[in-house]
């Protein structure tokens, strides 16, 4: 069972005390990386980062920094990926780094050109020198890279992303006029690094004929895998349910050394893949989540919605929706000799936003459900806001495909995109997936006592408070595990809230937020104001791991940001005070002035 702590004192003065407390993140340091720093990779004292920009001004690059003692980074080399498809032009992005101690790097890049023999390409570089030692091609749309902890195989996750309406017939690719018209298989290459030292060893050993790409058509397939149940993007009738190989969208990937795990995100499910044998061996769709949400942007106190919003407001917010996990990013942790998987729950559309319309009736001239005239039932429960009302989930962006349950052509259950929350899943014996702890609301409700000019802003202004309310909410997308001082720690980046959790997952019954920051709204010089917005990846540095100089516990996140300025900030994780004695809670509710509650979940089998 779950055990929901929802404890406010709306209007009440914010006192912010660190209940329960036993880490704290501090801002340390930083650079501003213009055409963004999404994606960031460390090894032996090195820091890589994305550089990429498409369109006019397409510039792709990947940034190197060495990391000081004093946690400063400095900028080392570049390594000029324009070449990779020929032009800067014909390259769309650079999605993804890896760093290997070994001496070399390695980016995924995707091209401009969609058609079928327009693969995605993988760039690996000399580390001493930033030059290219080859590329080679992969799947279709490579969105993240990484490695094997032997060292042995480099992953790919190639998304393969929606393209149209064309599809493919009997799973195979179907001859076609345009580029545009081909809607290429997600897929996973895993490239065999067996042998290699060094980066010279990169030059004669691995070839073309060291990748191999598995999409999820049935030789790839083992036991009872199947794709025939994971939700289908598609959808372009609701007739269409069926998800083919073309229909799988691959995001992101963590591994042991010989299984891989990697979320569908547009499909809502987690795909394992053996890496001895090659097959997929499960294909675990997601079960959606029940969470209590701010699902509206119009809620201010005046019924028109365009009141200020204030600390009340938000916390009397209570519009309880099923969301479906649709994770992004994910990583692994071990204990007591089973596997975890930790998911950050972004939630996301197909690219036209093809699958989803506005919860409210009143929105059904403008997002009708397709092939069908029959709207949403404007009764669906009567313990939250009339759906018609726009400070209730009429707002609210839902999915067409989900939540009619009777089959009946109206939505009986609204269901969102993502669960504003992260999860963290058993991998069972069987190798399904069951939920040991979910963070619920704890994100949204903390950021409401805590922080509430940034509730649900966009990027970075707090003039943008609430208006991703009735989007993802906060949209948690970046994601790191660590552990330090005998405690496991999950830290979360938000890129919309923009705010870095850490919470202390030591105990998965008694979860609860350790430690918070906000570049924002920060304190400290050389922050306020700053391009750290839009947290787009994380990575845990132990105060002892190699090539860290420092002696500190870091936090390493790569910035989004905006209008072109992305950035990298290095923040400090420290211990601080233990959890306050009963007395002290006493004492400051006599106060009249505690606005903070006890942010935390219990998870009990």
């Amino acid at each position: 069972m779950r055990t929901r702590l929802h404890t406010f004192l709306a209007g009440a003065s914010c006192v912010l005390l660190p209940f329960s407390a036993s880490a704290e993140v501090s801002f340390l340091s930083g650079v501003a990386l213009p055409n963004g720093g999404e994606i960031v990779s460390f090894a032996d004292g090195s820091l890589l980062s994305t550089n990429s920009i498409g369109g006019a001004s397409a510039s792709h690059s990947i940034q190197a920094y060495t990391l000081g003692s004093n946690g400063a980074l400095s900028s080392s080399y570049s390594v000029d990926l324009n070449g990779v498809f020929n032009t800067a032009a014909g390259t769309s992005s650079i999605s993804s780094v890896l760093n290997d101690a070994r001496g070399f790097g390695v980016a995924t890049v995707i091209p401009t050109a969609t058609s079928a023999t327009d693969f995605g390409r993988i760039a690996i570089f000399d580390k001493s020198n930033g030059s290219i030692i080859k590329t080679l091609d992969v799947g279709y749309h490579p969105d993240s890279v990484t490695i094997t902890p032997d060292g042995t195989k480099l992953l790919i996750a190639n998304e393969g992303e929606y393209g149209s309406t064309t599809e493919y017939s009997g799973n195979q690719a179907t001859s076609v006029a345009t580029p545009e018209a081909f809607n290429r298989p997600g897929s996973v290459s895993v490239i065999s690094l067996n042998g290699i030292t060094s980066a010279a060893d990169i030059t004669a050993n691995v070839t073309q004929a060291n990748v191999v790409t598995y999409d999820f058509s049935a030789p790839n397939l083992a036991g009872t895998a199947t794709i025939a149940g994971v939700r289908n993007s598609r959808l372009d009738t609701l007739t269409v349910k069926t998800a083919n190989i073309a229909d799988i969208e691959p995001e992101y990937i963590t591994a042991s050394n010989n299984t891989a795990y990697i979320t569908l995100q547009e499909n809502n499910a987690i795909a394992t893949l053996d890496l001895v044998s090659g097959k997929f061996t499960s294909i675990s769709s997601l079960p959606g989540i029940s969470q209590v949400i701010d699902a509206s942007d119009r809620d201010g106190p005046d019924p028109d919605g365009s009141g200020p919003l204030t600390f009340s407001t938000l916390t009397n917010r209570n519009d309880t929706v099923v969301g479906l996990p649709m994770p992004d990013t994910m990583t692994k942790f071990e204990r007591a000799g089973s596997t975890y998987l930790v998911t950050a729950n972004e939630g996301d559309a197909r690219p036209d936003d093809g699958d989803l319309m506005r919860a409210g009736a009143q929105n059904a001239d403008r997002d009708p459900r397709p092939g069908s005239n029959v709207l949403l039932n404007p009764d669906i429960d009567s313990t939250v806001d009339p759906i018609v009302n726009n400070t209730g989930i009429g707002r609210l962006n839902i999915l067409k495909d989900q939540g009619d349950t009777d089959l009946d052509g109206d939505i009986d259950v609204p269901t969102m995109m993502g669960t504003r929350s992260f999860t963290i899943w058993k991998v069972e014996a069987d190798g399904s997936l069951s939920i040991a702890f979910d963070s619920d609301a704890m994100i949204e409700e903390y950021v409401a006592a805590n922080n509430p000019s940034s509730f649900n802003m966009n990027s970075g202004l707090t003039t943008n408070t609430d208006t991703r309310s009735d989007d993802k909410g906060p949209e948690p997308e970046a994601l790191a595990f660590g552990s330090f001082d005998g405690k496991d720690f999950v830290f979360i980046g938000n890129e919309r809230e923009n705010g870095i959790f850490q919470f202390d997952i030591t105990d998965l019954n008694n979860v609860f937020i350790a430690g918070y920051f906000n570049p924002v709204t920060g304190t400290t010089d050389g922050v306020d104001g700053g391009v750290y917005i839009s947290p787009e990846s994380m990575l845990f540095l132990a105060a002892g791991a190699a090539g860290n100089s420092t002696g500190k516990n870091l936090l390493i996140v790569g910035f989004e940001g905006t209008g072109g300025n992305g950035s990298i900030g290095v923040f400090e994780v420290t211990s601080v005070s233990a959890i306050p004695e009963p007395s002290t809670y006493a004492a400051l509710a006599g106060l009249g002035a505690l606005g903070l509650a006890v942010f935390r979940r219990r998870r009990v089998s």
